[in-house]
């Protein structure tokens, strides 16, 4: 009976939200608003659906609903020691000896399960729910953000934010990647406030610091490229506010920016570390090939942890991570889906190429070419250490969005690319 009671009064909680949310919108967002988040909450649930039944009960999401359970019961049967528990990185097997994931990412995010099926009485699609709508509400807020200084970018925004779908799939319900590209989404909405000199909250700040504790600990691949050009766009912009001299060299002042950043994050973490680096990338390249199909793998040439070898399979590496599954190499629904929607990013691209020529000259040369930059190295990175196909497609939507709005926005039919400033 309680169970019952606390899943009505979630359910009423995230209707009512909805609402609040939806009556503070602009009459021309209003029906962007409800598609987008209604599309979003049936993808979490879809996805839920796709494991239970077509994958019989297998995968992480899953497991991840299993280790929320067990957490969540032991908080309130020993609440005294649930925050030793939450403030470990590494999970305590004899507090719960029963639990699956004990690798720190996905132990980290079964403690964020557990939190969210102490709310909802262990209820899976309340659980995805959740986690659906705040992903949501991250793609929402950037698309208000990008509008508001771009206001020709409407559809671009909505579509690379809101509605492309295998973002839109893969960033849904109770997975990593709902929480992972919510940070960087967010972020990304504060990040174009202070480039475009808009005023900042205290709330936004907040949301940053806890974007970065997030998104670190649940993808820090992504974010070991994303926070450096992040910052260095930031402080190039805040630079040039002041001293509007600057803007004839911030390419040089961002890249001598970036160089620091980068020396700076290859200490952080031990797979950055220069001397690990190749060779993590590699280790983890083979342990795909073991474990996948032939067909459902990206194969490259004598791959080996040396410069060399990353630098000539480096194409091969950009066209997997933009392009494949290609339509031809579908074995399943959703290869097929995905080698469709590859097809279109490629069409995207092909059409905006053209567009390049007008970079230097665009007073948002810094957006595009860190954008660019941003794609083309997780792209390379992410296809080199995940030669699987169906995981590839899962984990590039770390910079799809970021890539589809940016062929949208230069393409034919956009003068995004050389638009001023609002």
């Amino acid at each position: 009976m309680i169970a019952y009671a606390t899943i009505l009064m979630d359910v009423l909680i995230l209707g009512g939200l909805a609402w609040w949310l939806y009556k503070r919108q602009s009459l021309d967002n209003r029906f962007v608003f409800c598609a987008a988040l209604t599309i979003k909450v049936i993808a979490g649930m879809v996805l839920g659906w796709i494991y239970f039944f077509y994958y019989q009960g297998q995968g992480d999401t899953l497991s991840y609903w299993h280790d929320g359970k067990l957490i969540a019961e032991k908080i309130l049967r020993e609440p005294s020691g649930a925050m030793n528990f939450f403030w470990n990185e590494s999970p305590d097997s004899l507090y719960i000896p029963e639990l699956i994931n004990d690798m720190p990412r996905s132990f980290f995010f079964s403690k964020i399960s557990g939190v969210l099926a102490l709310l909802s009485s262990g209820n899976y699609w309340i659980m995805a729910t959740m986690l659906s709508v705040i992903s949501f509400l991250a793609a929402w807020y950037l698309f208000l953000k990008t509008i508001e200084f771009f206001p020709s970018s409407r559809l671009a925004a909505a579509v690379a934010f809101l509605f492309f779908p295998t973002v839109v799939f893969w960033s849904s319900g109770l997975i990593k990647e709902s929480l992972g590209l919510a940070s960087l989404l967010l972020m990304t909405g504060v990040l174009f406030t202070v480039m475009h000199g808009g005023k900042t909250k205290v709330w936004e700040w907040m949301v940053v610091l806890l974007s970065i504790w997030m998104g670190w600990n649940l993808k820090y691949y992504w974010m070991g490229i994303f926070l450096p050009i992040a910052l260095a766009l930031g402080v190039v912009s805040v630079v040039r506010r002041y001293n509007p001299q600057i803007a004839r060299f911030d390419i040089l002042v961002g890249l001598g920016v970036l160089s620091v950043l980068l020396l700076f994050v290859t200490n952080i973490h031990p797979n950055f570390y220069p001397s690990r680096f190749l060779e993590v990338i590699c280790e983890n390249n083979q342990e795909f090939m073991a474990l996948s199909d032939v067909e459902d793998v990206v194969r490259y040439t004598d791959f080996k942890p040396t410069l060399y070898s990353l630098l000539t399979n480096s194409p091969q590496a950009l066209a997997a991570g933009f392009f494949r599954p290609f339509v031809w190499e579908s074995h399943n629904v959703l290869s097929a889906l995905a080698g469709v929607e590859n097809l279109v990013v490629l069409v995207l691209v092909l059409t905006a190429l053209p567009g390049l020529r007008n970079v230097l000259t665009s007073p948002n040369r810094l957006e595009i070419m860190a954008t660019i930059g941003y794609c083309i190295v997780l792209a390379i990175f992410l296809a080199l250490s995940t030669p699987n196909l169906g995981t590839l497609s899962r984990y590039k939507i770390g910079f799809t969005p970021f890539l589809i709005f940016l062929t949208l926005f230069g393409g034919p039919f956009s003068s995004g690319w050389t638009q001023r400033r609002r």
